[in-house]
């Protein structure tokens, strides 16, 4: 049968090990940091992006990213270019400017490219007035490089939240600020706990439930525990009579 000091027992353990939930896995918010040497370490041996332009048929390959990371927390990627259309050729260099993405599912960051990238050739950049390869208008090879590129980094991961940050029990993170710190991109992440946080308060109101039950509803009110007295119905306990 259940004893009143049981029952005190018991609520005690709950609120303990549910204060200790909170105190050491609640999280609100985590800091991820990217160095650039990292994103620039897993670009070189990956970053060889080949291909033709379908409505121009000007064939591309980009080589040799050299990283940057802007005041924003954006990262700026350089690489050289070799362009060709039958027997003309040329080489020039290729900026891009990509954001930061965080991707819930796979619990990683990637870049995407959400303006098209610039070309400079011999001396002269794709943004200045009348710029063409070979007569042709480059603004829709422009947006296929763009494409061909997001396609890229879609695929291929620039960091990911592991280690002490996946141990908060988290079920998603979002983004709430970013910007570069010295030569890192620094993001601060909202936490969202989930069924986690609510597992975790439901134990802290079970324990007070279970102390205030054996306080008022087992034996007589207070802390002492009479041996054989069980749960005490208020609907039938005696009120002693009110002085007139």
């Amino acid at each position: 049968m259940l004893s009143k000091q049981l029952l005190f027992r018991v609520g005690v353990i709950f609120f303990i090990i549910s204060t200790l939930g909170l105190l050491f896995f609640k999280v609100s918010e985590i800091t991820v940091s990217i160095p650039k040497a990292n994103i620039q370490a897993q670009m070189e041996p990956i970053f060889f992006i080949d291909g033709t332009s379908q409505k121009t048929h000007i064939k591309y390959e980009m080589v040799d990213p050299m990283v940057t990371i802007l005041d924003s927390g954006d990262v700026a990627i350089q690489s050289n270019i070799t362009l060709a259309s039958g027997l003309n050729q040329t080489w020039g260099t290729m900026n891009l400017v990509a954001k930061v993405l965080y991707v819930n599912d796979k619990k990683s960051f990637y870049l995407k490219v959400l303006k098209p990238v610039q070309l400079k050739i011999r001396g002269k950049s794709s943004n200045d007035a009348g710029f063409d390869l070979w007569g042709k208008d480059t603004s829709i090879l422009l947006v296929d490089l763009t494409d061909t590129l997001n396609a890229f980094f879609s695929e291929k991961y620039i960091s990911e939240i592991m280690g002490k940050n996946l141990r908060i029990q988290a079920e998603t993170f979002t983004m709430k600020s970013i910007q570069k710190s010295n030569d890192d991109i620094r993001m601060v992440m909202d936490v969202d706990q989930g069924i986690f946080i609510i597992i975790t308060y439901f134990a802290m109101f079970l324990s007070v439930f279970i102390y205030a039950f054996a306080y008022f509803f087992m034996g007589t009110i207070g802390f002492d525990d009479n041996k054989g007295l069980g749960f005490r119905d208020p609907r039938k306990t005696p009120v002693a009579p009110q002085k007139k």
